[in-house]
């Protein structure tokens, strides 16, 4: 069986895409989308000298760069070259149908020259996936029969029957006799997830990222030398392993893996799968008004587990006047959800907003793990407002009055909050200052906002849950 990178999420998920080395060819191999030598006389003479692919792991996001150093040994020829993406049609769920993701910023250059891509849209296949897991398995019996485009059948809750729409960026790269030349991708994709969600309870799967080098395949010979380097640059390095390929990565520290290789002629063993968040559960504490406004919830996570919750009292040293509807108090860093109009909490002073501060006095005195943050103008699906205030880049955070250190955000609309994690401190914490110490400016206004804070405290023994009913 060949694996899927991704199930359906039940309720809630995210769109998969699984991209990889550029082909020489348009056809894709069955159940995973890679370019493949099927096309007229299935020949070419450009063969990969050198590649080399960065795969940075963000927050939500993998920023990916691949260069290949590319010789035409043959004559003069306007060469196809096919970059595969594997992606989910519409899929319906519970409550929506939803388009899936298509590469996000997808450049292609060559010799440092933009060059042009299209679309190219492959075959339509039906495919059993199961549900339940991020990394599912196509099902032997899987049906090959082409259905119309964003087409699905349900099955029971643990399977469902979707359309597997294959494509690809076309670009046409013209090589002279014996020419070399440098070819360079750069595109960004968010992780696939299979999420769901019960009243207040949350399920989060495994947010997982795909590479594919088989499709360098169908050039003339092997790749000659390369070298692949996976960085992590979010905060949780514990949370990412590599499924596959199986002992070719060398572990360099603990946010950076490598794999240097030569006359690698690739197959489907050498296709990178990699998780790049562990998978959590989420149950309320309660179900009281004062649950809610608490925000209080257990977090499972594999053999971790934390209590999430608002339980403070928060004063700032500015605070930005009330328009309208719209308070800017700083108690709505709690992000109390019985609010009926939704507002962050913004400095008040004139500029940038540098050095003010909130300050936090904790009525659950526990170590923490960490802080969850949500930085800027945060208003659920409306990105304006977020685009035109400050958003925090840089916060010094005081612990007890004696533990002291500085973090950096990066300039992105997390979908959850951002983890600023606590190290090197045990102590029961009862008091945090957060000082406002950097901000990525907003396109009009200079408030600088931040929407919610909440504290994660480590916990020694897995709690009691209840989930929804």
């Amino acid at each position: 069986m060949k694996n899927l990178w991704l199930a359906l999420a039940l309720l809630i998920g995210s769109g998969s895409t699984l991209f990889g080395n550029g082909g020489a060819w348009q056809a894709g191999i069955p159940a995973t989308g890679n370019a493949s030598a099927s096309k007229n006389d299935r020949h070419t003479d450009v063969t990969i000298e050198n590649e080399t692919l960065k795969i940075d792991l963000h927050p939500e996001y993998a920023d990916v760069n691949v260069r290949y150093r590319m010789h035409n040994t043959g004559p003069k020829v306007q060469q196809d070259f096919f970059f595969p993406v594997e992606r989910w049609g519409k899929i319906q769920t519970a409550d929506e149908d939803r388009e899936s993701e298509d590469i996000d910023r997808y450049q292609i250059s060559v010799d440092g020259k933009e060059l042009k891509s299209t679309n190219v849209a492959g075959p339509k296949e039906e495919r059993i996936v199961e549900t339940r897991e991020a990394t599912s398995e196509a099902k032997e019996e899987s049906s090959e029969t082409e259905e119309p485009a964003g087409e699905t059948t349900s099955g029971d809750i643990w399977q469902e029957k979707v359309s597997i729409i294959k494509s690809w960026k076309k670009s046409v790269i013209p090589f002279e006799r014996n020419q070399t030349r440098d070819v360079t991708i750069h595109y960004k994709t968010r992780y696939a997830e299979n999420d769901e969600s019960v009243s207040d309870d949350l399920h989060i799967g495994d947010a997982t990222f795909a590479y594919s080098l088989s499709p360098a395949a169908t050039w003339k010979g092997p790749i000659g030398k390369g070298k692949i380097e996976i960085n992590i640059l979010h905060p949780e390095p514990k949370d990412v392993s590599i499924q596959k390929p199986k002992d070719r990565f060398k572990k360099i520290s603990d946010t950076r893996y490598e794999w240097d290789f030569e006359n690698l002629k690739p197959t489907m063993a050498d296709d990178i799968r990699m998780v790049a968040h562990s998978k959590y559960d989420s149950y309320t504490t309660g179900f009281s008004e004062e649950d809610a406004t608490k925000r209080v919830s257990y977090v499972l996570k594999e053999h971790q587990y934390f209590l999430d919750h608002t339980d403070y009292d928060a004063t700032a040293s500015s605070t930005l006047a009330a328009q309208g509807k719209h308070n800017y108090d700083v108690v709505n860093i709690k992000g109390d959800p019985t609010r009926e109009t939704f507002s962050p909490w913004a400095e008040g002073v004139e500029g940038d907003g540098i050095g003010e501060n909130i300050t936090l006095n904790v009525k659950r005195p526990l170590p923490l793990y960490g802080i969850l943050i949500q930085p800027g103008y945060y208003d659920y699906g409306d990105k304006e407002p977020w685009l035109k205030n400050n958003r925090v880049a840089a916060l010094e955070i005081t612990l007890n009055d004696e533990r002291t250190f500085t973090e950096t955000i990066p300039d992105e609309i997390f979908q959850r909050p951002y983890l600023i994690r606590v190290r090197d401190y045990s102590k029961p914490v009862t008091k945090i200052k957060i000082v406002i110490k950097g901000v990525h400016r907003g396109s009009q206004f200079r408030d600088t906002c931040i929407s919610l804070v909440k504290l994660r405290a480590p916990l020694g023994k897995k709690p009691e849950v209840h989930g929804a009913r």
